[in-house]
């Protein structure tokens, strides 16, 4: 009977070594597949914050390039378009275009913008680049005619 039992246990625990064996591989095979995916994500976290850090350097930059817009509530709209710190007053830019007698279109002619742009600086839905608002002080700075030639083009 011995034997008889000894047999019995070898053969029980062979099959519980199968069973488990196939468990474990599914599991173990899970396991590397996921360490892998774990892996990628971190490369990915490590790429995007290399991203952010060079986005936010060159947010610093443009930061100090574009200055802060203001429009003061109280005082009426002065004659230029650009103020002394760069800001933009749309009303004195809508005003401007109108003293020229020209189009949007014309407009962004001389400004070198789109008419798109061009109305949407008139009406105070965008604010123009710091470049752009280069542009319209050069623009400014010409007289009437001058403007008038550049933004109809002779044709």
């Amino acid at each position: 009977m011995n034997t008889f039992a000894n047999s019995l246990k070898a053969e029980i625990a062979r099959v519980a070594r199968k069973e488990l064996k196939a468990e474990l591989d599914a599991l173990r095979k899970t396991n590397a597949s996921q360490r892998s995916d774990i892996a990628a994500l971190k490369r990915d976290v490590r790429a995007l914050q290399s991203r952010l850090l060079v986005a936010e350097r060159v947010a610093k930059k443009t930061a100090a390039v574009v200055l802060p817009v203001a429009e003061p509530p109280t005082q009426p709209a002065s004659r230029s378009p650009v103020g002394r710190l760069g800001s933009f007053n749309h009303r004195a830019f809508a005003e401007f275009r109108d003293g020229l007698g020209i189009t949007q279109v014309e407009m962004g002619r001389l400004v070198h913008a789109s008419s798109l742009s061009v109305w949407k600086w008139e009406a105070g839905k965008a604010q123009p680049r710091a470049a752009a608002l280069l542009r319209i002080q050069a623009a400014m700075k010409l007289g009437k005619r001058a403007a008038l030639a550049k933004a109809r083009p002779a044709g």
